[in-house]
């Protein structure tokens, strides 16, 4: 079945104040027509022969005018501390099929000091709580946050991994018009580098992974996501992909290991496994080369492979 295509509406994670450190202001919130609007271009530009659902980011429940508007299955993402379980059942009725919460941490520590007003126990309920509803369940954590370590975001997504079907990892970024931004400029807060980014959010993965949890997006993209302009943290447009490079690199030492210095072998994977397989600007290939001490890597596209699968064998001159 094709995968079903989000038709995206941002209502701002934080619409009241005190927001938290994270948080600029909300955007405006659209209208009922402007839903409508959407989901008819969605549908007719972008959709093809793939069925539509709504996705709602906010901190707080969409209206019900909104839901009714999109007038299609919805997602909704939301603040644990926003949603009860009696509007929790009430969405179920207006269609609502999917819920992710805006959890951040299950860190008591880290959440105070981003200004959540709710804690680790509370996000661990609601999990179990709407999974038990029948709703499929999913949570956004943020590597990065102020107190935050590689060990206790590993720990997140150790805590997460039984209870959620899907998960999202979103680097804190500093935004324009958030508390963040000046606890940053008065180097109170320091985000994290990017290449400390790939290394949390690959460790988060694995262990998410390993529990079946589908990991449906790395990073996030400040201005077409409508959360505002990012002045610092690690931005980058394909994170997921410096992510994966790293985890195929892993996995392309193991293949190697045992090859004779200087030979000249090949790695074959599927056409979509190509680019992390080569990482950024070649270098995977690059740092097999020496750490193996080949003469010669090549990667060669094999669309009989399935994503996933790398097969090494020598490389025959034919193919230099």
């Amino acid at each position: 079945m094709s995968r079903p295509v989000p038709v995206p509406f941002q209502l701002g994670c934080c619409p009241d104040e005190p927001r938290c450190v994270l948080c600029p202001p909300p955007p405006k919130a659209p209208s009922a027509e402007v839903v409508e609007a959407f989901v008819v271009r969605y549908r007719e530009d972008r959709a093809g022969d793939r069925p539509l659902f709504a996705a709602f980011f906010g901190g707080a429940p969409p209206p019900d005018t909104l839901i009714k508007a999109a007038g299609l299955p919805s997602s909704i993402r939301v603040r644990p501390d926003l949603l009860s379980r009696k509007q929790a059942q009430h969405l179920a009725d207006l269609g609502v099929f999917r819920v992710e919460l805006d959890a951040l941490s299950f860190d008591d520590r880290c959440l105070k000091r981003a200004g959540r007003q709710y804690r680790g126990a509370l996000v661990i309920d609601m999990l179990e709580g709407l999974r038990s509803m029948g709703f499929e369940v999913g949570i956004v954590l943020a590597p990065g946050l102020p107190g935050s370590t590689h060990e206790s975001c590993v720990r997140d997504a150790e805590v997460a991994a039984p209870l959620v079907d899907f998960a999202r990892l979103h680097p804190v970024l500093v935004l324009e018009g958030s508390r963040i931004r000046d606890l940053h400029m008065s180097q109170i807060y320091r985000p994290l580098e990017l290449e400390e980014a790939v290394g949390t959010c690959r460790a988060m993965m694995d262990a998410l992974e390993a529990a079946d949890v589908e990991v449906i997006r790395v990073g996030v993209q400040p201005v077409p996501d409508g959360i505002g302009r990012a002045v610092a943290g690690p931005r980058h447009s394909s994170l997921r992909q410096l992510v994966e490079s790293e985890r195929t690199l892993s996995r392309l030492q193991d293949l190697l290991a045992g090859s004779a210095p200087g030979s000249s072998v090949a790695v074959r994977c599927a056409p979509e496994d190509e680019t992390r397989a080569r990482g950024p600007l070649n270098r995977n290939i690059r740092t097999l080369r020496a750490d193996h001490a080949l003469a010669e890597l090549k990667i060669i596209v094999d669309s009989t492979l399935e994503r996933g699968a790398y097969r090494l064998e020598p490389l025959h001159s034919e193919l230099l």
